[in-house]
């Protein structure tokens, strides 16, 4: 299966699940799902979510730019952060909105912008940048970028049994502790979970989120 994005959906505007407006492609599928099978839109979302990851989100290929294709692919990992934060399930929540921390060199600049605000269990995502680490317990999701990575031990014992979803995109880390890993391989986004640390830390990763790592630490 070949999923193409027609005009309405440009390749350079990857999907974002925010679970009440799916691109023009994923309303087709919709329809049809709803036609077909009587699915209700719970079950489709996350279908359309799954199909996503199946498919790569495969990468434009720019082979005369360099900076294109970094921008595409953290375009890309922008779209699975949001993606990690919407199939994750934390103990408990602040009422008002869920924190997103980028420590270290932010990889993403304005790429972030798709994300902020958007609905994470019924709350806001709110974006911020920390560069101490006495900040990061306070966050609900923290993203380890590469240029902090040397600090990772020191990170995820001062966030040991604390509900805090730890993302990062270094090969590797997914082995030393960190929850969710984005990789690139092959010109495609893919990403493995560390399920033991995520249970010590007392979140839940959705069983349709796990099916599609490429590893699953347990």
């Amino acid at each position: 299966m070949t999923l193409r994005l027609s005009q309405c959906c440009p390749f350079s505007q990857p999907a974002i699940h925010d679970g009440k407006t799916p691109d023009c492609v994923m309303k087709r599928l919709i329809n049809a799902l709803q036609f077909l099978y009587g699915w209700g839109r719970q079950k489709i979302t996350g279908f359309c979510f799954l199909l996503m990851l199946l498919h790569g989100f495969s990468l434009l290929s720019y082979p005369s730019s360099i900076h294109a294709g970094q921008l595409s692919e953290y375009r890309l990992k922008v779209a699975f952060l949001y993606n990690f934060a919407t199939y994750t399930e934390w103990p408990e929540l602040p009422d008002q909105e869920i924190t997103l921390c980028i420590y270290g060199d932010d990889p993403f600049g304005v790429l972030l912008e798709h994300i902020r605000q958007k609905k994470v269990s019924e709350r806001e995502l709110s974006i911020r940048h920390s560069k101490h680490l006495g900040d990061l317990p306070s966050c609900q999701i923290v993203f380890i970028s590469r240029s902090a990575i040397g600090n990772l031990g020191e990170i995820l014992d001062l966030l040991s049994n604390r509900p805090v979803l730890t993302i990062a995109d270094t090969p590797g880390s997914g082995q030393q502790g960190v929850m969710l890993t984005m990789t690139l391989k092959d010109g495609k986004v893919t990403f493995e979970a560390n399920l033991a640390s995520a249970k010590r830390n007392g979140l839940r990763l959705s069983s349709q989120l796990l099916r599609f790592a490429t590893e699953v630490y347990q």
